[in-house]
């Protein structure tokens, strides 16, 4: 399991790497910031799935902003 938790994130950052390397070559400082955190998050998600780790799901804080608008909208 570390062989592919490591292999995994290896390939990632060099794709990573090469693909931010591509970006800011065309001056677009901004797309590879956001890029590159979102590949990190990605990397870090993965590992942890790769691990069998239970990672709790993203839906719950939407859960918690959207419902209450919900159920008031549905009770009017």
């Amino acid at each position: 399991m570390i062989v592919q938790t490591t292999g995994f994130a290896l390939i990632l950052m060099i794709w990573s790497f090469v693909r931010i390397q591509s970006l800011v070559s065309k001056q677009k400082f901004k797309v590879a910031a956001v890029y590159g955190g979102l590949m990190g998050v990605s990397t870090l998600v993965g590992c942890l799935l790769i691990a069998r780790v239970d990672v709790p799901s993203t839906i719950i804080p939407f859960k918690m902003i959207f419902e209450p608008i919900g159920k008031l909208i549905l009770t009017q």
